[in-house]
């Protein structure tokens, strides 16, 4: 899987760092997200012990849309060094999936998740995380879209 790096470590700083799996999922020109707390995000989270990528995004899908993964197909990594909205430095290594899903969804088990969709052209600017924008940058990329709108 290619590797992507967005931002500059810099060695004076501490970081919070973060392992997490992402999934683009599109449909009819829609990309699923969730939404909590009015904020968009791509499907996924953080790999717990133990688990690998795919148990990962299973898990993550299940809890936060309620969606079963049909098949997972591995798009870029992004290491990504940024400021939180807290002002906080972090480092996010983040593995990326183009990902197809059974059609019936299931209510999300996460508290305050639900799934909803956006028009894919308009995602990039609504998406308010970096590694989240690079990927969809790459999945553009991938599907020979041309540039990201």
């Amino acid at each position: 899987m290619e590797k992507i790096i967005i931002g500059k470590k810099d060695n004076s700083k501490k970081y919070n760092f973060r392992e997490t799996c992402f999934g683009i999922v599109v449909k009819d020109d829609k990309l699923y997200c969730t939404e909590k707390e009015n904020e968009l995000s791509l499907i996924g989270g953080g790999i717990e012990k133990g688990e690998n990528h795919i148990e990962c995004l299973k898990r993550e899908f299940l809890e936060e849309a309620g969606l079963m993964i049909k098949s997972a197909e591995p798009l870029c990594t992004i290491d990504c060094f940024w400021l939180t909205k807290d002002k906080n430095d972090m480092e996010s290594l983040t593995h990326i999936y183009i990902v197809e899903v059974f059609d019936k969804a299931l209510e999300p088990t996460e508290e305050g998740c639900k799934l909803t969709s956006i028009n894919l052209k308009e995602a990039i600017d609504l998406l308010p995380l970096p590694y989240h924008k690079k990927a969809l940058e790459e999945y553009y990329k991938k599907m020979n879209f041309g540039d990201v709108p």
